[in-house]
């Protein structure tokens, strides 16, 4: 039962389990034949449901299941296939909690587009692979690992009579999976439309089987099973562009946060292009250099793009080595918490960690010792609401629970007492606005630590939802030139929902814009992609009432 109770997120992004309703719904589609176990055969078209890339799988509830193990005797456990006119969207079920960028193996996808097995290739042999398969996503790919044998990120290959081809940017068929961090389940999806250099568009009809390759030798896999998509393949761009900037609700607040990438901040026209599109109203800015300064800070805040919204005042951390962070804001105070100037590890915390990892990866935490924390605290009222804005750049790369991911936790642990304790010093506990580069690539406990029970109810903060403009994604981070990993959810916004009311949000990229609204900002497609590798997210906010 596992299976059909696989995770979803709560209101406010913590994992929580399905209940019971949602659990005898599967179990009657597959009674009644839309969700049967799948073989070979033909299978029956899927309800056309939009699927939104978010990392919760509500919008999946009404989606056959499309292959199912027919025991629990691998990780693999069920999947679940939809479709648009441009996409085909997958979801599937696993048995324990990993991340799907780093598995202790690789979690082959197998294609055969045309649905005819005398072209292509055969991979594995027939008790687990497929014939005829034309095409095959890696995630956890095995010719880039971390340690003990961890794949790392994705790929797409070619297949052909010899079997599995080169290693290929997962980007040129514009691969999306979420959530970013461990889970039990994720969704995906894959361009139907192909590319001119070696991927076929996908057929009327495809066969396909997950495969799981672990790193101990072993091999399991899903039923093979055939797909029928219900949308004819239209061959327009899959994103959208916009033509005007959404606005904010009439009392709201914009707050913006944005990991501006240390190396080009130091060149920051751009950055203030970008940030004066979206209209701030306070900014929270990671990864900013080590020789930031009140100089270096007024200058560019001095710039006409920003210059032009309003007065600027800020603070920033004195900790956090060549990845500082800002608070700002304007027209309005700002009071950097006395306590947040430069934050700290409490004394012990990482050596007590460090002795424990591999001898390599202790000089990760050297680092950390002698840069502390990549945070600080700015107290802005917001309508008469007191609250504590809290910009925070945590540890990258790695798996679920390594020593990156241990890092992770430690450092939220750490931003959490320090909040904390700033919010007892008050008479009265103000609101609280978490935001920054979570990198939450491993397990979710970096983000749980920094929502629990941090409203000024005692209830978890709530975790924002800001869709892409031109496309139905949370993806903030994207590399598409080294194209290693997937684009992923790692800049996320935490907020007291017992104070203030979401009325809005969206993240940015000049990407999805159309060619007369980049005009107009000064902007082109690719400035987004010039400037930082994570994308600007925006949360509007409102005082309750």
């Amino acid at each position: 039962m596992r299976l059909l109770s696989s995770l979803r997120r709560g209101r406010n992004g913590r994992p929580a389990r399905l209940g019971a309703l949602a659990v005898l719904a599967v179990l009657a589609a597959c009674s009644s034949g839309r969700g049967e176990r799948a073989t070979t055969g033909t299978r029956p078209t899927a309800a056309r449901v939009p699927i939104h890339l978010d990392g919760h799988f509500d919008d999946w509830t009404r989606v056959p299941v499309w292959s199912q193990a027919a025991a629990s005797s691998g990780p693999l456990e069920a999947a679940w296939a939809t479709d648009d006119a441009h996409w085909w969207y997958l979801s599937f079920s696993v048995g324990d909690s990993v991340s799907q960028s780093g598995m202790p193996g690789t979690l082959h996808l197998l294609i055969d587009a045309d649905d005819r097995t005398n072209t292509g290739g055969t991979v594995f042999d027939a008790a687990v692979g497929l014939a005829g398969v034309d095409v095959a996503l890696d995630l956890s790919r095995s010719d880039k690992t971390q340690g003990n044998g961890v794949g790392a990120g994705a790929a797409v290959r070619t297949v052909g009579p010899t079997g599995l081809g080169a290693y290929r940017s997962a980007y040129d068929l514009e691969v999306v999976a979420l959530p970013s961090w461990s889970a039990t389940r994720f969704e995906l999806r894959i361009a139907r439309g192909g590319t001119l250099d070696g991927f076929a568009p996908l057929g009327r009809a495809v066969r396909a089987r997950l495969v799981f390759a672990s790193t101990s030798g072993a091999v399991t896999a899903l039923p093979a099973a055939r797909y029928t998509f219900a949308t004819p393949l239209e061959p327009r761009a899959r994103t959208q562009r916009v033509s005007a900037m959404p606005s904010k609700a009439n009392g709201s607040v914009r707050v913006v946060q944005w990991n501006v990438s240390e190396g080009s901040f130091r060149s920051p026209a751009n950055h203030a292009k970008l940030l004066a599109a979206v209209q701030p109203d306070v900014i929270l800015l990671d990864e900013a250099y080590a020789e930031t300064s009140d100089a270096t800070l007024a200058e560019f805040f001095a710039r006409q793009e920003l210059a032009a919204l309003g007065r600027w005042r800020f603070v920033y951390s004195r900790s956090g080595g060549r990845q500082r962070t800002v608070v700002a804001t304007r027209d309005r105070d700002i009071r950097q918490a006395a306590s947040m100037v430069r934050m700290e590890y409490p004394a012990g915390v990482l050596d007590s960690v460090r002795a424990m990892v591999p001898t390599a990866a202790q000089r990760l935490f050297d680092i950390e010792a002698t840069a502390q924390l990549s945070s600080t605290g700015a107290w802005i009222s917001i309508d008469g609401i007191e609250t504590l804005f809290v910009p925070l750049d945590l540890q990258s790369g790695g798996f679920f629970r390594n020593p990156q991911d241990q890092l992770r936790v430690l450092q939220s642990r750490a931003i959490r007492t320090a909040v904390q304790r700033e919010l007892a010093s008050r008479a009265t506990r103000g609101a609280l606005v978490i935001a920054g580069d979570f990198n939450a690539i491993g397990s979710y406990e970096s983000i749980s630590t920094l929502q629990h029970g941090l409203d000024l109810d005692g209830s978890d903060l709530a975790l924002s939802d800001a869709w892409r403009l031109g496309e139905r994604s949370l993806v903030t981070w994207t590399d598409p030139k080294v194209g290693q990993f997937l684009p992923g959810r790692l800049d996320l916004t935490l907020f007291s929902d017992a104070a203030f009311e979401r009325t809005g949000g969206f993240t940015f990229t000049t990407a999805e814009l159309a060619p007369a609204l980049a005009a107009s900002l000064g902007v082109t497609p690719e400035t987004s992609e010039r400037t930082s590798d994570h994308l600007i997210v925006v949360t509007d906010l409102r005082r309750k009432r």
